[in-house]
C-alpha cells in the first residue's frame, strides 16, 4: 500500500485493502504542518472460506459483516476520544476485483475471482455493501475513496 502525502493533512484516517484470502486494516494518524505519518497500525485479518464462496440468499452480506466487525474491533483498540466520537472516520477502500468504477467512491461488482463465488455480490455497489455493513454496526466511518487495482473507468 503505497501512501500519498501532501504533508499538510491532519487527522486519523482509515484503510481496508481486500483483495485475497485475508483483508488489511489501517490506521494512520497525520500530523499535519509537514510533520507526516506519526504513527500507524496494520492488522491482517484472515477470510473464512465460507465467506468467500457462499450461497445463502443472504450471503452477500456476511463478507461485508464480518469485515465491518473486524474494523469496529480495530477502531476501537484506538481507544474513543470526545473529538473522534463525534467526527466521522474517513476510509480509503482497496478492492482488488474486477468492477466499473461509477465515482470516486463507488463502483459495481464486475465478477469475483481469486476463489471467491458469492451469490448476488455481482451487479451489486461493494462500496455501499461495505457502507450499510459498518453502519448496522454503528460505525462512525464513510467510504470516500474505491481503489481497484481491476476497474474500468466510470
Amino acid at each position: 500500500m503505497v501512501i500519498l502525502l501532501l504533508r499538510s493533512e491532519k487527522g486519523t484516517y482509515y484503510a481496508l485493502d481486500l483483495g485475497s484470502t485475508y483483508f488489511k486494516v489501517l490506521r494512520v494518524q497525520l500530523g499535519g504542518d509537514r510533520s507526516g505519518i506519526l504513527g500507524y497500525d496494520v492488522e491482517r485479518q484472515p477470510i473464512p472460506q465460507h465467506l468467500m464462496t457462499s450461497t445463502s440468499e443472504l450471503a452477500k452480506f456476511d463478507l461485508f459483516d464480518f469485515i465491518a466487525s473486524s474494523l469496529q474491533e480495530f477502531e476501537q483498540k484506538e481507544g474513543v476520544s470526545e473529538v473522534s466520537a463525534v467526527k466521522k472516520r474517513e476510509l480509503g477502500f482497496t478492492f482488488s476485483f474486477p468492477v466499473k468504477q461509477t465515482s470516486v467512491s463507488s463502483g459495481i461488482l464486475i465478477k469475483w475471482t481469486k476463489g471467491f463465488a458469492i451469490q448476488d455480490m455481482v451487479g451489486r455497489d461493494v462500496s455501499e455493501c461495505l457502507q450499510e455493513a459498518m453502519s448496522k454496526k454503528g460505525l462512525n466511518m464513510r467510504v470516500i475513496a474505491l481503489i481497484s487495482t481491476l476497474s474500468v473507468p466510470f
